[in-house]
């Protein structure tokens, strides 16, 4: 592994040709950016390799570094980004310490030992396409938007039936609402948030880093403050990333519950973040809760939380059969219907518990 250049940039010019726009500009890709790529990692030695190989060529290699903030991982992640850094020593490679082990110290701790003008975030589940960097360069140096993201590809995080309907389940909008990257987009659009975003190391240091008091939602958090300031969020699909879902019902339920605790520490923070899309689940939730404890006294009651139910399952059901009908796999239909109910019911209880407990 080596310390990054500090060597000063030659200019290239190049012709491109922006969708969004439709027409040729001019772009001056790395010509005055120097691009620093950073990682937040812990036990991800499945992933990593891959995700090191998608980057290594992905910008001039003279302005370009890859940091991988590693959370002290159990596991052979150090040592398989070691080697990989053996075989390819002319990709310049860093590994940070990250003792807190969380995602927003990461970032910061990854950023501050940057040395890039540009600061691409990528995360050690997911492969970015080949295109993907320099996709970000030529964006963010138009200099109309603040930051720029590329939406998912959503893959199943294993060989199974679970992990694939999970997989179908968190890319659809019953799923997860209008979370724009999350679904496929055909065209460049302004957006309030995008995963793994890129932006000038400059805007992070006057925004005073990501929130490490936000264990999750910590982008959503940077992408609202940009946009408060008057800052653009750009979601380009010209690029993308394939991002591995969770395999199993267990890693699912404990991944929205992690995201509706801090989506609602998030919304105590900043009040005008929340979006239609973040009371659904919890309005679900309500409904069972109030309807469950009445129906214990009320025949009335009752029949509103068999309303209820019946409604939910017989929507969840109807769309879990377009899905497995368009993947070719029927026997899909009831661990889709049981991800979307375990998505909801997790997240929307989370979010509630969340909305009068401390953060933690």
């Amino acid at each position: 592994m080596r310390t990054a250049t500090t060597e000063p940039m030659t200019p290239s010019v190049e012709s491109t040709v922006d969708p969004g726009n439709e027409h040729t500009v001019a772009s001056v890709v790395g010509s005055r950016f120097s691009v620093s790529v950073v990682i937040p990692c812990f036990n991800e030695q499945r992933f990593i390799t891959s995700v090191l190989e998608n980057l290594a060529n992905q910008y001039d290699r003279d302005r370009y570094e890859i940091i991988v903030v590693d959370g002290r991982s159990t596991d052979r992640t150090r040592e398989v980004v070691a080697e990989f850094a053996e075989r390819n020593p002319e990709v310049c490679i860093q590994i940070v310490d990250n003792p807190a082990r969380n995602i927003p110290t990461a970032l910061n701790l990854g950023i501050a030992a940057a040395i890039g003008d540009l600061i691409v975030r990528m995360d050690a589940h997911s492969v970015p396409s080949d295109g993907y960097v320099r996709r970000c360069v030529e964006r963010l140096s138009s200099g109309t938007v603040s930051v720029v993201g590329m939406p998912w590809r959503i893959k199943p995080g294993a060989d199974s039936q679970s992990a694939r309907a999970i997989a179908v389940a968190v890319a659809h909008p019953f799923g997860i609402g209008d979370a724009q990257y999350r679904l496929q987009v055909p065209e460049a659009r302004l957006v309030d948030t995008v995963p793994f975003g890129s932006f000038k190391k400059s805007l992070w240091m006057e925004l005073g880093g990501f929130n490490e008091e936000l264990l999750a939602n910590e982008d959503y958090d940077f992408n609202y403050r940009v946009r408060k300031r008057g800052g653009q969020v750009l979601l380009d699909p010209t690029e993308h990333c394939d991002y591995y879902a969770r395999a199993t019902l267990q890693d699912l339920a404990a991944q929205y519950a992690r995201y509706g605790h801090w989506k609602a520490q998030m919304v105590k923070l900043q009040p005008l973040s929340i979006r239609a899309r973040h009371l659904v689940a919890p309005a679900f939730v309500t409904s069972l809760l109030g309807f469950g404890l009445l129906s214990i006294w009320s025949a009335h009651a009752r029949v509103a939380l068999l309303a209820v139910l019946g409604t939910y399952f017989l929507c969840s059901g109807f769309v879990a059969v377009s899905l497995a009908v368009r993947a070719h796999e029927l026997k899909l239909i009831p661990f889709i219907v049981a991800s979307f109910f375990c998505i909801h019911v997790t997240w929307g209880l989370s979010f509630l518990k969340g909305l009068f407990a401390h953060r933690q």
